[in-house]
Parts: structure tokens; sequence; C-alpha cells
């Protein structure tokens, strides 16, 4: 679980309920005919531009800012290394009984043990990395639209507001509710869009990333240990992958 995701989004609701908590009436915020402007016209847009699938994996691949969090590239480099090690020692049809429990290395490392061409494992391993970065980039464009379209929608509830507040100018006590429904859609377009959809969407393109690199460098490993790579080459190859303060040395001993 990604801790600082959680502790941002409570924080922020946390300020946000305290400054509307201190008011004299909290409950004017939640005007129903803001909310159903906003949120409304948010959910409709979103279905209009995505298919009804497509928001729902969208959903599913925002959980991942919250519950997920990728092995770092220190550890994978172990692993590869520990890997090659047991491969050089007990040959490479060991690793059947070794497998990772990444899907992603599982696959390449039994490709290697059923030896498979090196430019075949490259070829299938560096395809299903760009499907997953495609899949990754339409949650990623879904609410970065959430994040356009609220303050848009936000911006609808001001305007018919408006019209609604110079139509009820010479009727004073229907001039409070066109203010509020002005005020208040801008309030939750904002909300939306700065505190969830913008934010979401900046961490499932980080989470992309980091993935996309960690599984370009087992892909590298992969392919050392399919061409019998001494562990040690292996280890200072995959090294060029990090930075310096990221860098692994072994400590002697193999490495399981």
């Amino acid at each position: 679980m990604d801790r600082g995701t959680l502790i941002g989004l409570f924080l922020g609701l946390a300020l946000l309920g305290t400054a509307i908590g201190i008011g004299p009436s909290p409950r004017v915020f939640f005007h129903y005919p803001s909310l159903i402007v906003v949120f409304g016209g948010v959910i409709a847009s979103t279905l209009i531009r995505f298919p009804l699938s497509n928001v729902r994996s969208a959903f599913a691949v925002a959980s991942r800012a919250f519950f997920t969090h990728p092995a770092t590239s220190q550890a994978v480099v172990l692993q590869l290394v520990g890997l090659s090690q047991r491969a050089r020692r007990e040959g490479t049809k060991s690793l059947e009984k070794h497998l990772p429990s990444d899907p992603f290395l599982a696959s390449g490392i039994q490709m290697v043990v059923d030896r498979v061409e090196k430019e075949h494992i490259r070829e299938v391993l560096s395809a299903e990395i760009q499907a997953t970065m495609d899949r990754h980039s339409l949650g990623q464009d879904t609410f970065r639209f959430i994040g356009t379209a609220a303050p848009s929608f936000g911006m609808v509830g001001t305007l018919i507001g408006m019209v609604q507040l110079f139509v009820s100018m010479q009727n004073p006590s229907e001039l409070g509710k066109a203010m509020s429904l002005s005020l208040l859609s801008t309030l939750w377009g904002a909300v939306i869009a700065y505190l969830f959809a913008i934010p979401i969407s900046g961490k499932l393109e980080l989470r992309s990333k980091e993935e996309g690199q960690i599984r370009s460098l087992m892909l590298e490993g992969i392919l050392g240990i399919a061409s019998e790579m001494n562990p040690g080459q292996l280890e200072e190859q995959l090294n060029a992958f990090l930075a310096p303060h990221l860098k692994v040395r072994r400590s002697g001993g193999h490495i399981d």
C-alpha cells in the first residue's frame, strides 16, 4: 500500500472538512443542484468520451495508486543475479523449480528454461511491456479528462447560477439559491479535479514509468541469463541502469 497517496488524500479531505466545519452552517456546502451539475456532468461526459469498459478498467487501474508498491530496482538486480548464479551452478533447467513470483519475470525465465531463442524472448517480452504501458496510458487519460471536465462543469454551474441570479433580481428570496449554485459548483469542480483526478493521473503515470523501468531491467537480466553471462558481468550490466547511489554490490556468497 502506498502510504504517501493515502496520507495525502486523507490530509486533503481533513483540511477541506475542517474548513467547511468551522463555518456557521456546514450543510450549505452540500448543495444538491451544484453537486448534480458537477458530478452528473463529469460522469456523463466521461461515458461519452470513453467506452464503459474502459472507464471500469481505468478505475481498476487507479487502485494501483493506492494499493501497489513495485519492487525496487535493487531487489530486482539481486534476484536476477541470484538466478544467474543458480543457472551457472546447477544449469538453466534448475530455474524451473525456482520461478519468481512476478508473472513477467517468471514468463521470461520459463522461456530461458525452454531454450527459446534470445531474439524471440526479446520480441515477446518487449511487446508485453508495450501492451502494459498502453493499458496504463488509458487509465491516465481517463483521469486527466476528469480533471479537465470537473472545473468546466463547475463553470457551467456558475453560469447557470448567474442566469438564475439575474432572473431573480426582483425576488430577493431566490438570490441566495442562485448564488450558492454559482459558487459551490466552482468549488466542487475544483475539488474533484485538484484533489482527486489530476493527482491520481499523475500517480498512475509515475507508477507506469516505474513498472516500465523495472520490466526493462528484468528483460535485460533474462537475456543475460539466456546468454549464460557470468553473474558478475550481469550484475555490472544491470547496475548500469541504476543511479550511482542505488547500485548493487554483492557482499559475497550466493544469492537465491
